[in-house]
């Protein structure tokens, strides 16, 4: 079969999370499981230095960007038809003879709409679209798909794939040559957080808690080190609280492996990957309930409240933590598993 692939997430390259873990482990996993398929790999970057392409797989570059899914990449699609287009970012082309297998990141901004003013409105059409047009949609859990049943009452085309723990984080091995003598010195007493500064993460819960946490003379020495934005909109009242806004995936998973914890206080999760990497490299979690989905909560400690979550901390800061299985772990999220999963659903129904 030929099949086309929307990467463009990759071009993101300040944001190395979220839709872009899934979209390069997506076209990882493909390179391993699938080599009997066609993939024309569509992006409007230059392709990344880390992406080497067995024969069957094509990155084309698409220009230009404005209007690049809705009329671009439908001029692709017209001139080279192509059996199946993976949508791996909600977003759908306006025209494709393919059918479409659409991966949806979770409903934040429909459950959550007043923390997306700019970007409701586009978001919600995108939703509707892809269910409209979609032979498929894959949510990566069993809450996503009970939500797709609360608006769309009919939900059928909806299959559930969880992710799995990303390829570069199913070893402990770090690449010592890509830690920067600014991230070495980074304290072992530390907790962690990695990913966007959005409303809908909750951030400031996550500083009020670890600034009543280091107010304990036990704990003054801790760091609670924010990766990935700025961080400019919240109210930090303590000097151990950092932020990086960049780090590269060997510097987080030696950070995941040094620190005391990892905390989320998400309003919505579909997924949280930053709790399943933390978990990958023996670090335990601290979440409130709203930031982990039903399949990862049995591997984390769940506090709701500012005092229940110092108080996790606390517990997490004397060593004291849920014992992981990591085989368990790697056998219930894989993406070759995921992998294999999403290519038995090729065959037409």
């Amino acid at each position: 079969m030929k099949i086309s692939v929307d990467i463009a997430a990759l071009c993101n390259k300040l944001q190395e999370y979220g839709n872009h873990t899934v979209t390069r482990n997506i076209v990882e996993g493909i390179k391993r499981i699938d080599a009997d398929n066609i993939y024309s790999l569509y992006s409007f970057c230059k392709k990344p230095q880390w992406l080497t392409l067995p024969e069957n797989m094509l990155h084309k570059r698409i220009l230009p960007r404005k209007l690049w899914l809705s009329t671009r990449v439908s001029l692709e699609e017209f001139l080279n038809t192509k059996d199946i287009f993976l949508a791996l970012n909600q977003a759908v082309p306006f025209y494709t003879k393919a059918r479409i297998f659409s991966f949806s990141h979770g409903l934040s901004y429909y459950f959550f709409k007043d923390l997306y003013p700019n970007s409701y409105e586009v978001l919600k059409d995108q939703l509707f679209t892809m269910m409209d047009k979609s032979q498929y949609v894959f949510v990566s859990s069993a809450k996503v798909k009970k939500e797709m049943t609360s608006v769309f009452l009919k939900t059928d085309k909806v299959k559930v794939l969880p992710y799995g723990i990303p390829y570069d984080m199913l070893t402990a091995n770090v690449n010592s040559e890509y830690i920067s003598s600014k991230v070495r010195q980074i304290s072992k007493k530390l907790f962690l957080y990695v990913g966007m500064d959005h409303p809908v993460k909750n951030l400031q819960f996550l500083v009020d808690a670890f600034t009543i946490f280091s107010q304990n003379q036990a704990y003054k020495d801790y760091t609670l080190l924010l990766i990935g934005a700025d961080f400019e909109n919240l109210e930090i009242k303590t000097p151990n609280i950092q932020r990086l806004k960049q780090v590269n995936r060997e510097e987080i998973k030696y950070l995941y492996q040094k620190a005391s914890g990892y905390i989320s206080a998400s309003l919505y999760e579909s997924f949280n990957f930053p709790v399943l990497e933390a978990l990958s490299q023996n670090c335990p979690v601290v979440v409130r309930s709203s930031a982990i989905i039903p399949e990862l909560s049995p591997y984390v400690h769940i506090a709701d409240h500012v005092e229940e979550f110092v108080e996790s901390m606390k517990r997490l800061a004397a060593g004291s933590s849920k014992i992981i299985s990591k085989e368990k772990l790697k056998k219930e999220f894989s993406w070759d598993s995921y992998l294999t999963k999403l290519i038995s659903y090729y065959k037409p129904a």
